[in-house]
């Protein structure tokens, strides 16, 4: 046991660090396991969008690394965005303050550095700069986004190290319109590897599957989960890579801090929805009622090179069938999808591929606009042809389709009346029309694929017929925000049509030994 003077000591360790780490959280605050993973984002990608559960710790790892940020590197100016200037008061600046070094906070103002703070106003105005000449702007997103054009944020050199190149940090909702001007406001001050000024992004999801969080999470593929206990034990994403190459998603939860109570949260959340759970205390958003596939989530998106009939296609023997949905001027949308012995359906390949942009841009108008890789490309049925060839190549007796309607609409040529079924036969490339049935009935399709009972663990009879490899980011971002009201002119319907006449046909892959015949039978 220990001894009387054993415990007085101790308790007088412990009071001692509790007062320094009060008396100044730069140098002596607690640096909380989970900040870790974050951290190792940061060194790496470009841009670092943190979603988490009510007290996780969100803000205060965001202000902590601003702050060491302006420190340790001269010359260096951050951009902090939150509500409304009443909340960048109360919440952002108040953070700040908390986290920068004790005697900075008696220097007051002179030809070369200010820094004057009081907890009614918070920084004079909105603005601090340190002896180093870094500088702290704050700004909110009730302002006018025009006013940050033309501005520069980041650092003028490579970070000093256990420190990050940070540009902006976003903390609480915002709208794509302010992410996408401040992307290139931190691009001019990339550090020697090339990668922008970062950018931080941290809220709780509380309003669920907005466009910026569509942007970075639809498609994403989880690299790190872990299990939720007020979830039934279900597998929650820790560590996501997002279909931007340039970015990561990582979730605080709230019970990895542990400087709030993880069991007054529970009991807060007791007969609590699950989509309110999943939002309150692990930082997932929940998607809208009108989502079309309301199971198309990470779980039914696998790496490329892990799905069997990439890996090891000699014993995943499958039916191949390439999905063409034609247009006019913008580009065919075409999808290549195998159909395992299992019913299982893998789309491993898509055109355009995001290499060649996004086909959506949700950011533009009240139901988006095409991407970039949606924009005319000037090709001809000789070079669609040499794409298909170049997606089936290596596989044998793959079914080719087409949508019926625009694949057999007739055009006049120099020849005479053609159309694409026939013009794409004379490329040896020999497609036929896909079921021509009603729109509802392709997605109702889709939508049975994916189906399976999300209560239960993920096994051999209880899975999604539906897997999408990670490399088909257009294909998944359109079936992920694609909605009916937007009818035929609905910038996501191209990769959706792509595959409901996939979903419709009802394939299967049949062995050598099912076709067999059985011989003449009597009675």
């Amino acid at each position: 046991m220990m001894g009387a003077n054993r415990l007085y000591e101790y308790y007088q360790r412990r009071e001692a660090a509790i007062e320094r780490e009060q008396d100044d959280p730069f140098r002596y605050g607690t640096e909380l396991d989970h900040w870790k993973l974050a951290d190792e984002q940061l060194a790496e990608f470009g841009e670092l969008l943190l979603l988490g559960g009510n007290r996780s710790s969100k803000t205060e790892f965001c202000a902590k690394r601003v702050v060491q940020c302006l420190v340790a590197n001269p010359n260096t100016v951050i951009w902090c965005f939150t509500t409304s200037s009443q909340n960048s008061i109360a919440h952002q600046q108040a953070a700040i303050w908390r986290y920068l070094p004790k005697e900075y906070k008696k220097l007051g103002h002179s030809r070369t550095y200010s820094i004057r703070y009081s907890i009614k106003n918070g920084f004079t105005n909105h603005t601090f700069v340190l002896p180093n000449k870094s500088k702290c702007v704050f700004r909110n997103f009730q302002q006018d986004v025009s006013t940050v054009e033309g501005g520069e944020c980041g650092l003028l050199q490579d970070p000093v190290d256990g420190t990050h190149s940070i540009g902006v940090w976003l903390d609480e909702e915002f709208s794509l319109n302010w992410l996408t001007t401040l992307r290139y406001r931190c691009l001019t001050r990339a550090d020697s590897k090339g990668i922008p000024a970062r950018i931080l992004m941290s809220f709780t999801t509380v309003s669920g599957w907005t466009n910026v969080v569509s942007q970075y999470l639809t498609g994403a593929r989880t690299l790190i989960d872990c299990e939720a206990e007020l979830l039934d034990n279900e597998k929650v994403p820790v560590l996501q890579q997002s279909i931007r190459n340039n970015a990561r998603i990582v979730y605080f939860h709230t019970r990895d801090n542990p400087y709030n109570s993880w069991k007054a949260t529970k009991n807060q959340l007791k007969g609590a929805t699950r989509d309110e759970i999943k939002c309150r205390a692990y930082g997932l958003p929940v998607k809208p009622a009108n989502t079309v596939f309301p199971h198309l989530d990470d779980k039914v998106v696998m790496k490329h090179d892990d799905i069997p009939v990439i890996k090891d296609p000699s014993k995943n023997p499958a039916l191949w069938i390439l999905s063409i949905d034609p247009a006019g001027a913008k580009p065919w949308f075409i999808v290549l999808v195998a159909v395992t012995a299992n019913g299982v359906h893998y789309v491993v390949d898509e055109y355009p591929d995001p290499s060649h942009g996004a086909w959506a841009d949700l950011e533009k108008g009240t139901q988006g606009r095409p991407g970039e890789a949606a924009q005319p490309n000037g090709f001809g049925i000789s070079d669609y042809a040499n794409v298909i060839r170049g997606m089936i190549k290596g596989k044998e007796d793959v079914q080719i389709i087409i949508d019926p309607r625009l694949g057999a609409a007739s055009y006049q040529k120099s020849e005479g009346t053609s159309n694409i079924i026939s013009d794409l036969q004379d490329e040896d490339i020999f497609a036929s029309p896909a079921e021509g049935l009603p729109i509802d009935d392709g997605l109702q399709a889709i939508n049975s694929l994916l189906s399976y009972d999300k209560s239960k663990p993920i096994g051999f009879d209880n899975h999604s017929k539906l897997i999408f490899s990670d490399k088909c980011g257009n294909t998944i971002h359109c079936c992920m925000n694609y909605q009916v009201e937007h009818g035929p002119k609905g910038v996501c319907k191209d990769g959706v049509d792509s595959l409901r006449y996939i979903a419709i046909g009802n394939y299967r892959f049949y062995e050598d030994r099912e076709l067999i015949g059985s011989g003449t039978r009597g009675y």
